[in-house]
Order: C-alpha cells, then sequence, then structure tokens
C-alpha cells in the first residue's frame, strides 16, 4: 500500500485531478473488465458500504491492462459498458455479472465484439434504451469518457487489478490487490484519524431489494454467518415469494423477486 500528500481539494499520488467528495472519503475502485476475478472486491465493496457508507462515496473505474498505451488493444468491452452505463449505473453492474457468468461458460469468446452485444441488448428486459445505445456506443462522448478513466488509471500508476485508492482530507492509500476486509476498515480509520463505528446491517430482504443479485458465499462473507444458516434464511423468503434462486458455475445466485422474471 502506499501513502500521499493532497494539496487544496485534489489529491492522488501523483497528484491528479480528483475533486474532493462531500463525505468526508472517497474510494476508487479500479478493476479489469475483462478478468473473472475483476469483481473479486465487489462482495468487500457491498460490505463497507452496508458498515461505513456513511462515510465514503464509491466510484468504480472499470479498465484493461491495455487501455494506457491503446497498443494492439481492443477496447470493446469498455465501449460497451461505458454506452451502458450511461443509462444508468444498475445497467452496467448487470452487464457484468452476466459477462462473467458466460466467460464461465464460454472462456475468451465472451469478450468478442458479438458476443459482448448481445449482451447488451438482452438488457432491454431491464429497461435499456436500445437505439440511445447503439448511439452512445460510438459516439465522442464514449471516448472522452474513457479517455478521462484512463488518465486516472495513469496518474494513479495502477499497475495491479482490482486496486482501491482511499481518498482523505490530507491524505490517500492505495491498496494494490485483494486485502482481508478489516484492512480496508483499518484505512478508513487511518484516514480520519479516530475510531469508526459500523453501521447494523440491514435484513436480508432488504439487502437484496438494495443489491438485486447475490451468492451465497457472497452474502454470507458480508453479514459473518455461515452458509448454511444464510441458505436456511433465504429458503424462508424464497416460500413468501420475496426471492428467487438459481445456479450458476460460482454457485447459487439470489434475486429480489421483482427481477425473478428476467432471471
Amino acid at each position: 500500500m502506499e501513502h500521499a500528500q493532497c494539496n487544496g481539494s485534489y489529491c492522488s499520488l501523483d497528484e491528479p485531478s480528483i475533486q474532493q467528495p462531500t463525505k468526508p472519503l472517497e474510494i476508487y475502485h479500479f478493476l479489469d473488465v475483462t478478468q473473472t476475478d475483476g469483481l473479486r472486491l465487489i462482495p468487500v465493496l457491498k460490505k463497507l458500504e452496508l458498515e461505513y457508507g456513511h462515510l465514503f462515496r464509491l466510484r468504480t473505474i472499470a479498465t484493461i491492462p491495455c487501455a494506457p498505451s491503446r497498443s494492439a488493444c481492443d477496447m470493446s468491452p469498455l465501449v460497451i459498458l461505458k454506452a451502458i452505463e450511461l443509462q444508468g449505473k444498475t445497467f452496467g453492474m448487470r452487464f457484468m455479472r452476466r459477462l462473467r457468468m458466460l466467460h464461465n461458460v464460454e472462456g475468451e469468446s465472451a469478450y468478442s465484439r458479438p458476443s459482448l452485444m448481445r449482451l447488451a441488448e438482452a438488457l432491454t428486459e431491464y429497461g435499456l434504451d436500445l437505439e440511445e445505445f447503439h448511439r452512445d456506443v460510438s459516439s465522442d462522448t464514449i471516448q472522452q469518457m474513457l479517455e478521462k478513466e484512463t488518465e486516472l488509471v495513469t496518474e494513479w500508476d495502477v499497475r495491479i487489478l482490482p486496486t482501491l485508492a482511499f481518498v482523505g482530507d490530507e491524505e490517500a492509500i492505495k491498496a494494490e490487490g485483494p486485502y482481508e476486509y478489516l484492512v480496508y476498515v483499518s484505512i478508513l480509520s487511518e484516514l480520519l484519524d479516530h475510531t469508526i463505528e459500523k453501521q447494523p446491517k440491514p435484513p436480508l430482504e432488504q439487502f437484496l431489494r438494495r443489491y438485486e443479485t447475490a451468492t451465497t458465499a457472497e452474502i454470507a462473507f458480508i453479514y459473518d454467518a455461515p452458509e448454511s444458516q444464510i441458505e436456511h434464511e433465504l429458503k424462508k423468503l424464497v416460500l413468501q415469494q420475496k426471492c428467487a434462486s438459481l445456479s450458476y458455475c460460482d454457485g447459487k445466485v439470489w434475486r429480489h423477486l421483482k427481477d425473478s422474471a428476467h432471471m
């Protein structure tokens, strides 16, 4: 992990232009959109949001290792993801989850442009405007977004993905690669210079309503409970028609019932 000092309202390891948020801290999540483990920190970030979300604002920077140089680099995954995100971050997360599942089945061919476009078009079930998406994919706006986010990757000198960058008023800490959950909690406390208190986690139904889908293992980690106990509680919600489940390569996925028709 690396530390950096801040000047005025901007802060980074190499002084990139990152404006301070209204919350006391900001977290930048740099992830590789073309790797199946690119979402490995998502459960950690969900847990941080539930317990300490009142202390920070989260921003996700999706990238690919060759993006800064653009040499022999297929930017299709990033271009398509950004075009989707223009209609809402929720669409982007759905796209990422489906891409991860497709990669488990099809391997590297999942990242071909035709496969990516099919995944994007399937999001019309959730309300994605297909005409707007096709316009955005080839727009200058997308290229400008990619350039700005690639600049952040370069300015933060991100060499390992995923990476979390924690930004405070006078200091920043970059944590490259995955760490134990309590390490991230200690970083929040260090940047705020005082002991922090976590918020109580919501009931499981509220959790699923907020995040829409999650695996048994992910929920067990977030709630600090055995998977058997989590499954028992979730099956109660299934009987109450409040959630539904579906098995994937990476385990059983639970979805809030409002989306069950699209499973």
